[in-house]
């Protein structure tokens, strides 16, 4: 009798472990931690790094995705491109895009607004401005 009780507080003890695997996992990765702690405490710090230095920098696609983003929230009209994407001087995106600031039938009758929208190396907008407006049937030469 007393090794089925054993069995059966050995099995509670591994259900209670089961239940609780995160705790044994944190103090597993604590041990480590606590074992390292010159080569985790470098590993944290290096991670803030990159990802504060991948927050302040912004690569072509994540400018494209911004640049539209804030021409439909700044424009109120419907984003139809973008058409130029660069860096700045210094750091951060000069993108032109075009939106369609009036519909017309035929759609060749279109006005069509040509933005340019800067952006600084964290994505936030720091100006835009109309460069021109145009009838879509228009021949246009690229910037």
């Amino acid at each position: 009798m007393a090794d089925p009780a054993n069995d059966q507080s050995g099995y509670d003890n591994e259900s209670e472990r089961t239940e609780v695997p995160s705790s044994p996992d944190r103090e597993e990765a604590s041990a480590p931690a606590d074992a390292n702690d010159g080569g985790t405490d470098q590993d944290t710090t290096g991670d803030e790094d990159i990802s504060s230095s991948t927050s302040e920098t912004l690569t072509l696609v994540d400018a494209q995705n911004r640049a539209q983003e804030a021409a439909e929230e700044l424009l109120d009209h419907k984003f139809e491109g973008i058409i130029k994407a660069e860096t700045a001087d210094g750091d951060g995106w000069r993108t032109v895009v075009e939106v369609v600031e009036r519909s017309a039938v035929p759609d060749t009758q279109d006005i069509i607004g040509r933005y340019e929208i800067m952006l600084d190396a964290a994505g936030e907008v720091t100006g835009y401005e109309l460069l021109e407006r145009y009838r879509r049937n228009d021949m246009k030469e690229e910037l």
